[in-house]
């Protein structure tokens, strides 16, 4: 037991991470014409220029986002009026709390970082190819475990419901886009395929935890499943009833065989985008992630996690140690391996700008929606974009539906004759509260996120072919 709880948390650290990989999707980015992250928006918005991107630095990030995990639901006034106090403390009525919190409370994370990337115009279509590592990772918590912190009081508390899923796989994207007029008008199609390589997935799903709190003893009593595969490994001779620390050991590198690796799955990203009104107006559409991984058999376990009591009736002060009850080890009864099918998380993207002055200023909103296992989210962003040259773009931005007014987006593309710098958050927060002397924290986000981009500008669209339009533009703007 003592040897199990560093492993799990070490291993849930390292999945939940994913190391450091770069982010999904930069709503900022949307609308900067420059910049080469937004080909993660739609693949029909392809760049002014092809890029190679600096191995490992192409696009790199982390994002998390949530429906309650928000400083503003955890800290509050003190009652003072000298900083903030957390929820449980005695001034922060249970009811003021709780409302706050959903049935279902998620908290999804996701990364990604591109290894290796590059783009350019040929004749009338757009290439790009890129290699990604990426990382998606939720949890969801119920309503009553939140319940249980703040309360504390005698009665019965149930937990079911919560669960933790972490897929992590290698990504290769080949993506084409292209003009072609529909009557009278010229729509831009783009359209990326993606082999996916399933590296590791792990998914803990509690069926029921019950605790009762009473005033003999503190008791829960739990039962659920964990699945787990990791590329390369061998489960196959763990059978029957085993420790769950004996599954924790089989994680070593060094016995990765590579005739185990037989995780894959298949995607697809589709993007069109056309304009209006003289050019002014642009109008686009993204769906993005539409596909799967299949988990491969041969190199993974799942199981039942049933039996499972703990228990705490006090203090002996005649031992003076704790009285607790909880088993020696915690048993796994190992299920037959099977493939598992997951879908990914699909983002679909719907935008318009209007444009003003020779495009040097554009209003943008972009509705985004994404649809994960569990539950899906929509956040609507609008942003003012700065063009002031053909080589420098800034972006402000604010999301209207997951955040409250204070929280604004940020993004920074420079892009000359011989570099694609790009940098950028979506969720910067204006409003602060002060937790203690030393430490003034922001409030009222839910999400948060940050991107960097670091690419080689390398072939120019042709003047007779992709983008002529666009390029007479930025000519004339010269």
């Amino acid at each position: 037991m003592k040897r199990f709880i560093p492993h799990t948390l070490l291993l849930a650290a390292a999945l939940l991470t994913g190391g450091v990989r770069a982010t999904a999707q930069m709503k900022t980015a949307y609308f900067m014409e420059g910049s080469v992250q937004r080909l993660d928006l739609n693949a029909a918005l392809v760049p002014q220029r092809g890029y190679a991107s600096i191995p490992g630095m192409g696009n790199v990030g982390v994002e998390a986002n949530s429906n309650f995990l928000s400083v503003r639901n955890f800290l509050y006034p003190a009652p003072d009026g000298d900083g903030l106090v957390t929820f449980l403390h005695g001034s922060v009525g249970n009811r003021e709390f709780l409302r706050r919190m959903r049935r279902n409370n998620h908290l999804e994370i996701n990364v990604r970082e591109n290894l290796l990337g590059f783009g350019g115009y040929a004749r009338r279509y757009f290439w790009s190819f890129g290699l990604n590592l990426r990382s998606e990772s939720s949890i969801t918590l119920p309503k009553d475990l939140f319940s249980l912190l703040k309360r504390l009081e005698p009665g019965q508390y149930d937990l079911k419901g919560t669960d933790i899923n972490s897929d992590n796989y290698l990504e290769m994207a080949m993506g084409f886009a292209f003009p072609i007029r529909i009557l009278t008008k010229e729509v831009t199609i783009g359209f990326r395929a993606k082999g996916l390589l399933g590296l590791a997935h792990a998914s803990v799903h509690i069926d029921g935890m019950d605790i009762d709190l009473n005033d003999r003893e503190w008791r829960a009593d739990l039962r659920g499943s964990v699945n787990a595969n990791v590329a390369g490994m061998n489960f196959s001779d763990l059978r029957g009833r085993i420790e769950l620390q004996d599954v924790m050991d089989r994680l070593d590198p060094s016995d990765i065989d590579l005739n185990r690796i037989g995780s894959w799955g298949l995607a697809f990203d589709l993007g069109a985008e056309t304009r209006f009104l003289d050019d002014r107006l642009k109008v686009s559409l993204g769906l993005n992630d539409l596909g799967f991984v299949c988990w491969s058999k041969k190199c993974g376990v799942g199981g039942m996690l049933s039996d499972l009591s703990f228990a705490y009736s006090g203090y002996d002060f005649d031992r003076e140690e704790l009285s607790t009850s909880t088993p020696d080890e915690i048993m796994l009864d190992i299920a037959p391996a099977r493939n598992r099918t997951r879908m990914l998380k699909a983002t679909l993207n719907v935008g318009g700008e209007y444009n003003i002055l020779d495009e040097r200023i554009g209003f943008g909103l972009l509705w985004q929606t994404r649809f994960a296992s569990s539950f899906t989210s929509t956040e609507l962003t609008a942003s003012a974009n700065l063009r002031p040259s053909p080589w420098f773009t800034a972006s402000l931005s604010h999301s209207l539906l997951q955040n409250r007014l204070g929280v604004f987006g940020f993004a920074l593309n420079v892009h000359p004759s011989w570099i694609n710098f790009f940098l950028g958050m979506d969720y910067i927060g204006l409003r602060y509260g002060k937790y203690s002397d030393i430490a003034t924290i922001p409030i009222g986000m839910k999400a948060i996120n940050l991107h960097f981009g670091l690419s080689v500008p390398i072939t120019k669209p042709k003047a007779d072919g992709f983008k002529a339009a666009t390029r007479a533009r930025l000519h004339r703007r010269r």
